[in-house]
């Protein structure tokens, strides 16, 4: 087992520059929430284990006593049922003390509880559905988060290349302004170099905003994967096509996150197991019908045995026995209490579920029109790219022959940034408005599997 272990560990390949997918699946497979998370599941799961036993295995329990204990003999030759041919002993005093040694074992196998036990079986069967909907709630919780920051790497990767792009544009335009400034031939004033010093710096300090957003989010992803900011290595991928997205039908997406949620499904599994435990609290106010059964075996040296049927010896004994029992608990007014706990807790479960699902409603209702919104906003913004681009191009020629100035290449140029800006920012937010609408509906896709290894 350990070798083939080893072998699956060196064929494994060690992660590369990572993608999307290999990024969540590299959180999920580092985070300590979801570890908390499967922990309880295996609690669950040991849970509905141990309620299966009781179901179908009697419960045993073992008795061990041990000690010293007064001798008692009967007159040699009598017959051991004769208890009155005593020759010594006497339970009023502690003469011929000598050790002995008692084995008890008892068994209760329950027969008939009026579905207590099933109900116990069904609470425990209804607590693992609940705890692992909340693997998967927490699991598309981080999920979002990678996406999020892996979204906003390269968005902020694409201003950073515009602004590179502009500042190139820039050295250009340079050029032609140091050329006309020597000659002295008037195309180019003292304002026209400031409006352009002006908007290098506007450009550098946004340059270096970007900068700073970039180590933020990367820092903030190596945090999340688990590894140092420095091991973090991400392909360079561009932002995803969102062309073809379109908003869903709002019914539809109702309906899908009420039947689809993991919280919503965890609460649903909580509602079972609380009623589960209500139909058990009720149960008992009813007798519980059972076997018992018991094996003692007692040796004690200085007393004889003695075989009347109307006389036991417990220091010196061999019984087995079972029967039929009823138990019956009592203390009506404590169980009768402890039910009514277990209902206003059932009731309790079922008003959070109903403020639930409309609290659901109202974040589809809100996703859907986010993500509407930022269908339009990235249709407009697409449209201005294409416009800001052949204006940029432009404006390049014509200043650097002559037959432009200063201003409408400054203005170009912000339009053009503004533009390209404007475009990865409206893709960003539609992809960031489709991932959480994607969440508020459970619609995740499916968990990806992590095929290497980490550093």
């Amino acid at each position: 087992m350990l070798v083939a272990l080893l072998a699956l560990t060196i064929a494994a390949p060690v992660c590369g520059p990572l993608d999307l997918e290999t990024a969540q699946a590299a959180a999920l497979a580092r985070s300590d929430e979801v570890a908390i998370k499967r922990s309880d599941v295996a609690t669950a799961e040991a849970e509905k284990a141990y309620a299966t036993a009781i179901r179908f295995l009697p419960e045993f329990s073992a008795n061990v006593p041990m000690g010293v204990v007064p001798g008692a003999r009967l007159v040699p030759g009598s017959n051991p049922n004769d208890i009155t041919a005593i020759q010594t002993g006497s339970n009023r005093g502690l003469t011929d003390l000598g050790p002995f040694f008692r084995v008890e074992v008892n068994a209760l196998q329950p027969l008939w509880t009026w579905g207590r036990i099933d109900a116990a079986n069904d609470a425990a069967a209804a607590g693992i559905v609940a705890r692992k909907e909340l693997v998967d709630e927490t699991s598309n919780a981080i999920r979002n988060r990678v996406l999020d920051l892996v979204m906003g790497i390269r968005l902020t990767t694409k201003l950073l290349a515009i602004g590179a792009d502009v500042q190139s544009a820039l050295k250009d335009a340079d050029v032609r302004v140091q050329k006309s400034l020597k000659a002295n031939d008037g195309e180019i004033s003292p304002e026209d170099r400031y409006r352009i010093e002006i908007f290098r710096s506007q450009l550098t300090q946004r340059i270096a905003d970007g900068d700073r957003t970039l180590r933020i989010a990367r820092v903030g992803l190596a945090a999340t994967l688990g590894m140092k900011p420095e091991q973090l290595q991400l392909r360079d991928d561009p932002l995803p096509d969102t062309s073809q997205v379109r908003a869903p039908d709002l019914a539809l997406a109702l309906s899908d996150a009420v039947q689809q949620r993991p919280d919503l499904k965890a609460l649903d599994a909580g509602i079972l197991a609380k009623e589960a435990e209500v139909r058990a609290a009720r149960a008992e106010l009813l007798p519980q019908v059972g076997l018992v059964g018991q094996f003692a075996y007692g040796v004690a040296r200085g007393r004889d045995i003695i075989s009347n049927p109307y006389v036991g010896d417990y220091f010196n004994a061999l019984t087995v026995g079972g029967a039929l029992v009823i138990r019956q608990n009592l203390s009506f007014w404590t169980v009768i209490t402890a039910a009514d706990k277990k209902q206003s807790e059932l009731n309790t479960l079922r008003k959070q579920r109903a403020g639930a699902v409309r609290a659901i409603q109202v974040e589809v209702e809100n996703g859907v029109a986010e993500l509407t919104a930022a269908i339009t906003k990235r249709e407009a913004a697409a449209k201005a790219v294409a416009a800001g681009r052949s204006w940029f191009r432009s404006a390049t020629l014509n200043f650097g022959v002559g037959v432009g100035d200063s201003r409408d290449l400054i203005d170009a140029y912000r339009g053009y940034s503004e533009a390209q800006y404007g475009d990865a920012q409206a893709t960003f937010d539609l992809l960031a408005a489709q991932n959480r609408l994607n969440r508020v509906t459970g619609r995740m896709p499916p968990t990806p599997e992590l095929n290497c290894m980490l550093p």
